[in-house]
């Protein structure tokens, strides 16, 4: 069983948290639920020794799309195939369960950072407006320090423990926990009371988190469990031989950073009917979210956030429709393991038979050099007429046109491209990324200068 991401990026991202976190941040782990408990108990046919939710805490959220949503908090418990656990768990879904799409995504906990995928990377407005479930999972009971022990999701949870799995970070560790429990949703009695009829079940996690997704698709385990998983930010080994075999029968994509390491997971046309795979140029391990405070604000505004979402509701429509996303994209080597590059210093991103495909505007036209990293950054920022336009007009048509060729790439949503589009408009003469550097709170804001 394979537990870790890698030693070192957890060790940077634990220090980069403890150092940068604002005061306060609760790092989108586990909300806070205190609400009214459920008087029920589970029927009498439930028997002992099964795996079961128990009957959880019960918080109002708010209103997506005109739909009440509500969170669930409590303790998933039984058995795996190596030992007992005991470990909390987190749903969110329409209050009505017949509001919902009947589509639930599992996500398991983050070791820093928690219900990432929920709350910083897709959103609550994203997910909950389209009628989607989440459910987020502990999984590990190991620590990295302080505030670094969210793989169990909730720490503050008594009784909890994993007796199975392997040992690891002071705790125990049980990718099987997650399948176990994605089971559980679909037939348990307290899920169903939740969830309704639940129709479909994704998963995705990312850099910490992605690691038990692999795990459990290349090993095998995740076998009629998941119809569809998009983990990200991941370095894993190559999924493509597990889904050729039928290992893995769902759909599955995986995008990546410039960061992070990807040659194992390209795109070799094994399985064109169920594998993806897209590496976002210019773009850090750690991207800023810029409407929500995080350690990473200000640091870059290159970001694969926008592929993300777009990625997500392809493979959601790839599962009920069939319909194809866009093909693979990764990052042109140079003969090596070498990233080619442009004039500007930029990764250049081709399809699955090379051809080039566009990047982010702001990268194709060279505002400034984005540089990869755990964190992000960027230099060498152009002006307009450095970049060769003799107005501010003719820079945004220029910006326009390029964030019109990604959007029909399938790269980017029509809200994210709209948002995109106005930032660059915000305060002539400056150019996108002159913007966020000078200008940041107009920069989130969207609110010229």
């Amino acid at each position: 069983m394979k537990t870790r991401f890698g030693l070192s990026r957890v060790l940077a991202l634990a220090t980069v948290v403890a150092l940068i976190s604002p005061a306060g941040w609760s790092g989108g782990a586990v909300a806070d639920d205190r609400g009214t408990n459920r008087e029920n108990e589970a029927p009498a046919s439930v028997t002992p020794g099964v795996d079961r939710l128990l009957p959880p805490r019960v918080t109002p959220i708010g209103t997506f799309e005109g739909v009440r949503y509500v969170r669930y908090s409590g303790v998933f418990e039984g058995q795996t195939s190596t030992g007992a656990f005991r470990v909390p768990y987190q749903i969110t879904a329409a209050q009505d369960p017949r509001h919902g799409n009947r589509t639930v995504l599992v996500e398991p906990s983050h070791f820093a950072i928690g219900l990432g995928v929920r709350d910083i990377y897709l959103r609550p407005r994203f997910l909950f407006g389209r009628g989607f479930a989440h459910a987020g999972i502990g999984w590990s009971t190991a620590t990295f320090g302080p505030g670094r022990d969210k793989r169990i999701l909730d720490p503050t949870v008594p009784d909890v423990f994993i007796a199975g799995g392997v040992a690891e970070g002071g705790g125990r560790t049980d990718n099987e926990i997650i399948v176990a429990f994605a089971r559980a949703l679909a037939v348990d009695w307290q899920a169903k009371k939740m969830l309704g009829k639940v129709a479909r079940r994704y998963a995705s996690g990312f850099s910490d988190a992605s690691t038990p997704l692999m795990d459990l698709i290349i090993s095998g385990r995740a076998s009629k469990v998941f119809d569809f998983a998009l983990p990200f930010l991941t370095e894993e080994p190559d999924p493509q031989p597990a889904l050729r075999s039928g290992r893995f029968r769902g759909k599955l994509i995986v995008l990546n950073s410039e960061a992070d390491a990807s040659s194992a997971l390209i795109d070799r046309r094994l399985v064109p009917d169920r594998y993806r795979f897209y590496q976002v140029a210019g773009t850090p391990h750690v991207a800023d979210p810029p409407d929500i405070p995080f350690f990473s604000n200000r640091t870059t505004p290159a970001s694969y956030e926008p592929a993300l979402r777009a990625h997500f509701l392809q493979g959601d429509r790839w599962v009920r429709r069939g319909s194809q996303p866009p093909a693979s994209y990764h990052l042109r080597t140079t003969g090596g393991t070498g990233i080619a590059r442009d004039t500007n210093g930029h990764a250049i991103a081709v399809d699955v038979h090379g051809r080039r495909v566009p990047r982010l505007p702001f990268v194709e036209l060279g505002e400034a050099r984005y540089t990869r990293g755990f964190l992000g950054s960027y230099d060498r920022v152009r002006s307009i007429a450095e970049l060769g336009f003799g107005s501010h007009a003719r820079y945004r048509e220029a910006f326009r046109r390029r964030l019109s060729d990604h959007a029909e790439a399938g790269y980017i949503l029509p809200r994210d491209a709209e948002e995109m589009r106005a930032r660059a408009a915000l305060c002539p003469p400056l150019t996108f990324t002159q913007t966020y550097r000078g200008h940041y709170d107009n920069f989130v804001a969207i609110d010229p200068c």
